[in-house]
């Protein structure tokens, strides 16, 4: 093994050297007639911009949000027989927490409470 690494290593050796005989001063390829040059960059350097304006101004984004109280795996064969008055069997316990998503990503979870005659969350904890 240790023979067939070592004729390995030198193989791409030679190929290295023979890559590098093959450029002139400038890093053109003068190979095969071909003529490539290495690219050149220019420097970077960070702007010292308006960047202490904080969040402001992303404070009128909207945002999907989403409440999620349970999910279920169905067949296509039971969702090809729901119908008025089906009942579908979630995986959460009622005593359980909902999910508060936004923009698909959990970032709270609560409690269902009624609000003027609407569906609310009220918030118990916060994920990191």
């Amino acid at each position: 093994m240790a023979e067939t690494l070592e004729a390995a290593l030198d193989t791409v050796d030679q190929e290295l050297d023979h890559t590098r005989a093959s450029h002139d001063s400038a890093g053109r390829s003068t190979q095969d007639g071909l003529s490539a040059k290495t690219p050149q960059f220019a420097r970077l350097t960070p702007t010292h911009g308006t960047t202490d304006r904080g969040l402001d101004h992303l404070h009128a984004v909207k945002l999907e949000a989403e409440v999620v109280l349970g999910r279920s795996t169905l067949s296509v064969d039971e969702m090809l027989n729901l119908g008025v008055g089906s009942v579908v069997e979630l995986d959460r316990m009622v005593s359980e927490p909902v999910d508060l998503l936004v923009q698909n990503v959990r970032v709270a979870r609560g409690e269902v409470v009624v609000l003027n005659d609407q569906f609310a969350i009220r918030i118990t904890e916060l994920v990191n």
